[in-house]
């Protein structure tokens, strides 16, 4: 994946029913599309044209239609889109960010506990990375 890979909105609800479920028919997303985004079978196939020359769908020739799958993994859409927000709006400081929340948005307890948690298993893992740099010398 490319370093500025980025979803539009559009691109965004297709993926969202192809992580649900995939293979999906052009029939099926179109209906799908329909229900969700208003969208008419016509700005679908284009959108779902556009996706695939970007890498992030393709297909495949079924028996009666063709088979929509995503090529891009959701946690990996996730991770990137983070990151390019981190970076963009925080030069990159997730302590900015987290500053800039909680400041904002209370934290409950159980939010607390689960970011001592996330900071519990980061400190483990630097402790690791450490003593693993400090053998190798």
């Amino acid at each position: 994946m490319n370093e500025n890979f980025s979803l539009n909105n559009s691109e965004w609800s297709v993926m969202e029913i192809l992580w649900e479920e995939q293979p999906q028919t052009l029939m099926q997303l179109v209906h799908k599309m329909k229900e969700k985004q208003g969208w008419s079978k016509s700005t679908t196939n284009t959108i779902l044209r556009r996706m695939q020359e970007k890498g992030y769908i393709r297909y495949e020739e079924g028996e009666r239609a063709r088979l929509y799958f995503s090529e891009v993994k959701r946690k990996e859409v996730v991770l990137k889109e983070t990151e390019s927000f981190l970076k963009r709006t925080y030069g990159g400081s997730l302590g900015m960010l987290m500053s800039a929340f909680v400041e904002n948005h209370p934290l409950s307890r159980q939010d607390i506990e689960e970011l001592r948690e996330v900071l519990r298993r980061a400190e483990k893992d630097a402790a690791i990375q450490k003593d693993g740099k400090e053998e190798r010398r």
